[in-house]
């Protein structure tokens, strides 16, 4: 089976760099747009499994018309805690995100010091994916998409993703992702990188 795992479309949230987090912001314009774009430039898939969040929601809808849907709440973005809805200008004071930020090797996008702590979100995603499979393997599907988070799309392949890559060395923009074949279980192993602007 193959898994077009693709990260939401823009909101202003991303715009502004803010911790978008569990706050369900819709798609600006331009984040429709550029799912509008994207969409024709992805493979057919039978069926499609989302986060709960309005911004996924309506990322699929835009991606792939009129395909049906599961909603899967352990693919839902991590909690940023406090740091939720505030960006670098706002929380440049706070002493906990100054300590995190000024950290040897710098701040640790998936282990915040606040919040959702990163065990939790990791193995929540890990569920979430463990569900989506099940519930294609017992509809027979060869092809499925998910519409996630950056966050949760990183945690599931930097533990499953073939080849093992680093956390960060799987961030996608928004509307892209990754076109993956599932092997011996949860592994995904690349085939290649989808979405994204679509060049001019």
């Amino acid at each position: 089976m193959e898994l077009i795992v693709i990260r939401h479309g823009t909101t202003a949230g991303n715009l502004e760099r803010r911790f978008v987090g569990t706050l369900d912001l819709p798609l600006i314009p331009q984040g429709e747009a550029l799912a509008r774009r994207v969409g024709p430039t992805l493979p057919a898939v039978e069926h499609v499994y989302r986060s709960p969040m309005l911004r996924c929601a309506q990322t699929a809808a835009l991606l792939w018309p009129g395909v049906a849907e599961t909603v899967i709440p352990d693919l839902r973005e991590t909690d940023f805690g406090p740091f939720e809805g505030k960006n670098h200008e706002e929380l440049k004071d706070d002493p906990v995100y100054q300590a995190w930020i000024g950290q040897k090797g710098g701040p640790n996008f998936a282990a915040p010091p606040v919040g959702e702590p990163p065990e939790e979100a990791e193995a929540r995603a890990v569920r979430g994916l463990a569900a989506v499979l099940e519930d294609a393997g017992r509809r027979g599907l060869c092809r499925a998409g998910l519409v996630s988070h950056g966050g949760t799309i990183m945690g599931i392949l930097a533990q499953y993703g073939r080849p093992e890559r680093g956390y960060y060395s799987w961030m996608c923009p928004n509307c892209g992702g990754f076109r993956l074949a599932v092997e011996d279980g949860p592994l995904l192993r690349l085939i290649e990188p989808v979405g994204g602007e679509p060049p001019a």
